[in-house]
């Protein structure tokens, strides 16, 4: 939990850092400082043994031409960690088992945390019992499919949860042309955009095409004549 916090702290620092060389960046002292107050204030269990060292703009006093930090953990930083118990009243189980069972109910919070924020399956505002049950049903339909897909991806090594996924796979948008053509017949044109290499990623792990469909053209006459066979045979 620590490396995490560690990894996410510097790249806070990293980006306090670039936004100091950018042109509409942050780079006022006392700005600066606040931010790296703020981000401090996040990650306070790993932002003590850090150093951090300001250096102010030799032309602009007011301004922040530098900031470095480096990590000092002192000797006795072991003396104070606790150590973390799992108890469980199933008596004959041995680690593993106690382990893998705990996993299981990290996953299974982690479901209704899915299900009620992801998913926004709650608040319910239906009025009758047919309308929740299929709010529901539609719920726990859409879990399912959440929860195949991390599946998948945890297998090759990848345990990102449905918000990210979403927001990388929503990169990808499905754009649909109208226009009329000589015969003054609406055609409509839907097509899928490529993927970013992100996305790419995602479906060579699921094993999908990148791109759900190439092409689709539709045309309104043809279309109508489809859905109503009789009224065209008649004519003809």
């Amino acid at each position: 939990m620590n490396r995490k916090f560690k990894e996410r702290f510097e790249e806070g620092m990293r980006r306090i850092q670039s936004s100091l060389t950018k042109k509409h960046g942050v780079k006022k002292y006392d700005k600066v400082v606040e931010r790296v107050g703020r981000l401090k204030s996040q990650y306070p269990s790993v932002s003590r043994y850090y150093v951090i060292e300001y250096e102010r703009d030799d032309k602009n006093k007011d301004n922040m031409s530098g900031i470095s930090w480096r990590l000092a953990v002192p000797d006795s930083i072991d003396s104070g960690i606790g150590t973390y118990y799992l108890r469980s009243n199933v008596h004959g189980l041995d680690e593993q088992t106690v382990w893998a069972y705990y996993i299981i109910i990290r996953e299974i919070e982690c479901t209704f945390r899915q299900l009620k924020t992801d998913l926004n399956l709650r608040p319910i505002y239906h009025q009758t019992d047919s309308n929740t049950e299929a709010h529901l049903f539609l719920g726990l339909l859409s879990y399912w499919i959440v929860n195949t897909i991390r599946h998948k991806l945890k297998a090759h090594g990848d345990n990102r949860y449905w918000t990210e996924i979403h927001r990388v796979m929503s990169t990808q948008k499905a754009v649909t042309s109208t226009a009329v053509n000589a015969l003054g017949e609406e055609v409509k044109m839907r097509i899928c955009t490529r993927p970013t290499l992100a996305a790419a990623e995602i479906y060579k792990r699921l094993g999908y095409r990148p791109t759900p469909f190439r092409k689709i053209e539709i045309c309104t006459s043809q279309m109508h004549k489809r859905q109503n066979p009789k009224n065209y045979a008649s004519d003809s």
